[in-house]
């Protein structure tokens, strides 16, 4: 007599063979356009909070970032270039960041991906101007309306630069994207 577990794992073995073929079936649809070509290319905006912690202290602030994005290899590799504008207490920061992203296309409309990358960032303070260099960690997700070009584009980064000492920086970014 069959027990439960024996026949609970038929459907478990149903399903594991089921999900290469839906992850490509996803892959077909990756990033597309409403006029159903492919799409390699995204364009956004996005804007959020932004913590900063060195040396025992911290700071507030926030960070606005416009972003060009396209596809490396399809499904597989993206590269985002982006520049953010960041004002803390009494600074102002404009960092220049090229990530290179792994894309997790869930469907057509939920696209998550990691990212890693160099960022280097322009200090402009009362005192003076000072360069650092550092890495810019990120994970994050679009949500694509459908059938529509249009999306969000919902993010969480952290960010180690280096000035004689680390500084972290940790980031909720949300905007609008518009794939192409």
């Amino acid at each position: 007599m069959p027990t439960p577990l024996r026949l609970g794992l038929l459907p478990a073995l149903a399903i594991v063979a089921v999900l290469p073929a839906a992850a490509v079936e996803a892959q077909k649809t990756v990033h597309r356009s409403p006029h159903l070509e492919e799409s390699a290319n995204i364009i956004g905006f996005k804007a959020g909070p932004l913590a900063q912690f060195s040396q025992g202290e911290s700071a507030l602030g926030g960070a606005i970032s416009p972003f060009y994005e396209r596809n490396l290899m399809q499904g597989w590799l993206e590269i985002e270039a982006a520049m953010a504008v960041t004002w803390l207490e009494q600074e102002t920061v404009v960092a220049f960041e090229v990530l290179l992203k792994k894309p997790f296309h869930v469907n057509e409309v939920v696209n998550p991906y990691a990212g890693l990358g160099p960022e280097v960032a322009l200090l402009l303070t009362p005192h003076g101007n000072r360069t650092r260099f550092g890495f810019k960690f990120a994970g994050g997700s679009y949500f694509w309306f459908r059938e529509s070009a249009w999306g969000l584009d919902v993010e969480i980064t952290y960010v180690v630069l280096f000035d004689g000492h680390p500084i972290h920086e940790l980031a909720l970014g949300a905007g609008v994207a518009v794939r192409f």
